[in-house]
């Protein structure tokens, strides 16, 4: 009851100060509105149609209503599209969740086995070279990177389409874009939480009782090092389901993030907003849902 409790007074702060900052940010939503309408923005046009958006209101009354309005569902109308918000954002959920899952099992199935081996054989031809990889992809930008396999595989061997889509061949380059980043972070993670686990007095202990190295790692560190290594993916799955925006926008991959930059571009404030919403909520149960099953991996 009390994390509950927490969890709405987190959301409200969070919404109430996303809510502040587009209202004193520059830009006059009625305008943006008639624009997009294609309507001529005199001072009568402007005036009736603040006072249909509710505009003309103190900013503490219109973010009341809005509240409201969210708790039954109602997330308001784009201003860009003349669409429901809600409508707008389950449309592209879906693609950002498949951008996030495929990406997070790719990063896992390639930095959970060199992140150990590293750990394992450490100061090693093997350990040296990888950390030496690691250090490159972690330094290079996920803008550049995704410029280059653009380059490397669109244009020059014309292996993968330019334009990410929902389909296996559009979804390579998005999908290592963000795997080989990540996977330079996790890799020098897993390496340091095998490590540091490694390092405990129960180790000299097994050994001493006649394991194999391999009964160690596989039956005793790997299991104890469960709780942070579910941190770590929770974190990184909380934040690429909240859209990984740069990503999305250079492929023009159809998911949240890519909704959100052509909102923010747009000054289409219902859907920035609900994105907020989005992202505090996502990534607030996934941290709930981290604690929740600690005591379960180490009773």
């Amino acid at each position: 009851i009390k994390k509950a409790g927490g969890f709405c007074l987190l959301i409200i702060g969070i919404t109430f100060l996303s809510f502040l900052l587009s209202y004193l940010s520059p830009g006059d939503p009625a305008q943006i509105l008639l624009n997009n309408q294609g309507v001529k923005a005199s001072e009568e046009a402007l005036q009736s149609t603040r006072h249909e958006l509710g505009l003309d209101r103190p900013m503490i009354v219109q973010y009341g209503d809005w509240l409201m309005d969210l708790c039954k569902g109602d997330m308001g109308t784009s201003y860009k599209s003349n669409r429901p918000v809600l409508s707008e954002m389950t449309a592209k959920i879906p693609g950002t969740l498949i951008l996030t899952v495929t990406a997070l099992g790719v990063t896992m199935l390639l930095s959970i086995p060199l992140g150990t081996w590293c750990a394992w054989y450490a100061g090693g031809k093997a350990d040296r070279l990888i950390q030496m990889v690691t250090y490159l992809f972690a330094s290079l930008p996920s803008f550049f990177l995704a410029l280059l396999l653009m380059y490397f595989l669109s244009l020059k061997i014309k292996l993968f389409p330019v334009i990410g889509s929902l389909s296996l061949k559009g979804l390579v380059m998005p999908v290592l874009t963000l795997a080989l980043t990540l996977s330079a972070w996790y890799i020098r993670q897993v390496r340091a939480i095998i490590r540091k686990e490694m390092q405990g007095s129960y180790i000299d202990g097994l050994r001493a009782r006649g394991m194999s190295e391999r009964q160690i790692l596989f039956g005793h560190v790997l299991r104890n090092c469960r709780g942070p290594l579910v941190t770590l993916i929770g974190i990184s799955f909380g934040s690429m389901l909240g859209g990984t925006t740069i990503v999305e926008s250079i492929f023009s991959w159809p998911g949240v993030g890519k909704l959100a930059v052509d909102a923010i571009t747009a000054r289409d404030y219902p859907v920035i907003q609900s994105y907020v919403v989005w992202m505090a909520v996502i990534y607030l149960s996934i941290n709930y849902l981290i604690e929740f099953l600690y005591p379960l991996l180490d009773p």
